[in-house]
């Protein structure tokens, strides 16, 4: 198949790494591949490294008739079979671009705030069960609606590379440390984590990944100073290769107030760290109490500390919660389930359009 995927993003999350390892899964699989979306932006530049197309499309707001006409212009050129929008504005114009253009569109909600603009596509993919359900809520029907959890491959990473990682950051090699990898915004919760870690008050270290110039970075780097935490927290910035400050970890937190699903947490339990996540959204998909990891409350302090003081306490208890969420991963998140999953939906939606 001949697939556009249509995504506009200036930044690095979770969906932009999910679309570039889609792309990459689809192109090994056989498909052509061509990337619709800022020209600009961390995931165009990736997805050129890898050797697919990008077509600038600027998308400015959701009534740029410009890009809906180059958009529809483009996907008749490569003559797509499909055409893919993520997240809502790229659900948007793959979806007036497709009506235009006679084209069947795939759109993915990657979150629960997903707004008004998925209708226009032939099939819907909920990133999580609780994806799905917003949705339903929303008025989409249920036969249009799939779900279908992200997947991605893990490297295999040696005792080497993490003893790299905390020697460069200035991490002794004996230090238990607890990490986020997460957009430095108000719903990630890092101030949890921050205050949490202040009240357990145990030795380590709080490792936070993520582009920490955002407002909410420049907070949480103040209340870090508030809580006396400066010689005990790392802010390290974005970081496009996450995996090696994985591989130093001991356990990973996903204090998030909304959360789809969370590919971050993917990528930890595929890294074979035990997962601490809030009861929110799509994190009880992943995340199987005693068995993986703790499901906790979001915002409750208390809570969470006397799970960071658990886990610090007990290499044990981080060994057997880490081989668990590596089992959830080979069994449910690997990149070819994913990949197939998703051909079959393209097959549907052209199917469903002759």
């Amino acid at each position: 198949m001949k697939i556009v995927t249509v995504l506009h993003s200036h930044g690095l999350g979770g969906a932009e790494r999910h679309a570039l390892g889609l792309m990459c899964a689809l192109r090994d699989a056989g498909h052509d591949m061509l990337f619709a979306g800022p020209s600009d932006s961390w995931l165009a530049e990736q997805i050129l490294a890898e050797g697919m197309a990008v077509e600038h499309l600027p998308m400015h707001g959701f009534f740029d008739l410009a890009s809906m006409l180059r958009l529809t212009r483009t996907a008749r050129r490569f003559k797509a079979d499909i055409l893919h929008g993520h997240l809502t504005r790229g659900a948007h114009y793959a979806g007036i671009a497709g009506r235009l253009g006679g084209i069947p569109c795939v759109a993915t909600a990657h979150s629960t705030n997903a707004g008004k603009h998925f209708g226009r596509a032939r099939r819907i993919i909920a990133a999580s069960s609780a994806v799905r359900a917003f949705l339903l809520e929303r008025g989409y029907p249920a036969d249009r609606i799939e779900r279908v959890h992200h997947g991605l491959d893990v490297p295999a990473m040696t005792a080497e590379a993490r003893q790299a990682f905390r020697a460069h950051h200035d991490i002794p090699e004996d230090s238990i440390i607890f990490g986020m990898v997460a957009r430095f915004v108000p719903d990630k919760g890092q101030d949890t984590a921050l205050r949490a870690f202040a009240r357990a008050g145990q030795p380590g270290c709080l490792l936070l990944v993520g582009d920490d110039s955002t407002p909410w970075g420049q907070s949480m780097r103040k209340l870090a100073k508030e809580l006396a935490l400066d010689d005990r927290v790392r802010f390290i910035g974005q970081q496009d290769d996450v995996f090696p400050a994985l591989a130093a970890m001991d356990a990973f937190l996903a204090p998030s107030r909304r959360e789809a699903l969370g590919l971050s947490l993917i990528e930890s339990a595929g890294m074979g760290l035990p997962l601490l996540g809030s009861h929110v959204g799509g994190i009880p998909e992943i995340i199987e109490p005693e068995q993986n990891g703790l499901l906790l409350p979001p915002d409750d302090i208390p809570a969470w500390s006397m799970a960071l003081q658990r886990l610090y306490a007990d290499a044990g208890l981080r060994r057997r919660m880490g081989d668990a969420a590596r089992a959830t991963y080979e069994q449910r998140f690997s990149t070819t389930r994913m990949m197939r999953a998703t051909e079959n939906i393209y097959r549907r939606a052209v199917e469903g359009a002759t």
